[in-house]
């Protein structure tokens, strides 16, 4: 039983911060607000992808989800 509830949890932390669902849940990712000098300008998705290129080929951190949108919606929280 007690490795029963392991794994129950295990799996719910994974689903739970995952970001595709912290953003289907209101959650959201790691905030642009954190670097506003970088980010001042950014308003649109597809800015995001012009740095955050899953080749890792520039300027930003390469992303790990280049197919999904809605990059401000769940990255665009408050700063942490």
């Amino acid at each position: 039983m007690r490795r029963f509830k392991t794994a129950l949890l295990g799996m719910a932390l994974t689903i739970l911060t995952g970001c595709a669902y912290g953003h289907y849940l209101g959650l959201h990712g790691p905030s642009v607000k954190n670097f506003p000098d970088i980010h001042q300008d950014v308003t649109e998705d597809a800015a995001c992808r012009e740095c955050h290129a899953p080749t890792g080929d520039s300027t930003g951190p390469p992303t790990s989800h280049p197919n999904f949108t809605g990059c401000l919606k769940c990255h665009n929280g408050p700063p942490s």
